[in-house]
């Protein structure tokens, strides 16, 4: 599998400060490959109140530590699904307004 994208895998830290801060994220680069959402899994995930943009392949699904967001191309994207192939983990992401402050 050619892995020539990267993208970032946003994991939320503890707040420093208490309860009330704004969460805090560290990013953790990792290679993939890219694909569009196919349209019967477009459609089936609209059903649901879902509407996932790209599907991230990483080659290796022990790369993937349950994050939820996702960084790629300056665009913040929420996991929707996960679904692991063999040793290959594929991530099905939506785009949204999601604040990740990164630190």
């Amino acid at each position: 599998m050619i892995r020539a994208d990267v993208i970032y895998l946003l994991a939320e830290s503890p707040s420093k400060h208490g309860y009330f801060d704004p969460a805090v994220y560290t990013e953790r680069m990792v290679y993939c490959s890219v694909r569009s959402v196919g349209m019967n899994e477009f459609y089936r995930a609209k059903e649901q109140g879902l509407e996932p943009d790209v599907v991230f392949t990483l080659a290796a699904y022990a790369d993937y530590d349950g994050e939820r967001l996702v960084k790629w191309n300056d665009k913040i994207y929420r996991v929707v699904r996960t679904y692991v192939d063999g040793l290959k983990i594929e991530l099905t992401c939506e785009e949204g307004e999601y604040v990740a402050t990164t630190g």
